[in-house]
Order: structure tokens, then C-alpha cells, then sequence
């Protein structure tokens, strides 16, 4: 089971990016947004984490630097896709 659960201090600004996928059908998947986030431990480790689409959007919104957050994320490589806030 690859499931993590994190609690941490957003030390970066929050950017939407966006990205077009010409492979795919359709309007409403052609455009992916992301958001990466560094997240700082309580034990001061620095963690990278990325949100799409929806999740990347409500972040983008409502989450600011120096803002305490949970997430539940999947480790991928270098860094954690972030399933739910």
C-alpha cells in the first residue's frame, strides 16, 4: 500500500500552472492544472508535494504560505501526489 499522511508548514508561495495535452480527446481533459507545494516537517525536513486538477484548484484558493496543513497523499519518485486536505 503506497498511502502516507503528512502534517506540515507550507515555507512556499502557492502557483497554479497549467498544462495542454493535445493527446487526449475532449475539452475538458486537454487542460491539467498543478500546484507544487514545499512542505516543512515539524522535525524541519522539507517535503514536495503536487496536487492536479480540482485538488490543485481548491489550493490554489484557499492554502497560503506559512499555513499549517494535513494531506494523505501516494509517494511518486521525488515527491507526494496529494489525494485529499
Amino acid at each position: 500500500m503506497n498511502l502516507c499522511f503528512l502534517m506540515g508548514e507550507v515555507i512556499n508561495e502557492i502557483d497554479l500552472k497549467f498544462v495542454y495535452n493535445v493527446k487526449k480527446k475532449g475539452l475538458d481533459k486537454n487542460h491539467i492544472s498543478i500546484v507544487e507545494i514545499e512542505l516543512e516537517l515539524k522535525d524541519e525536513q522539507i517535503i514536495y508535494l503536487k496536487a492536479y486538477n480540482e485538488i490543485a484548484d481548491y489550493i490554489y484558493q484557499h492554502i497560503r504560505k506559512n499555513d499549517f496543513i494535513t494531506i494523505e497523499g501516494k509517494i511518486r519518485g521525488n515527491y507526494i501526489e496529494i489525494l485529499k486536505l
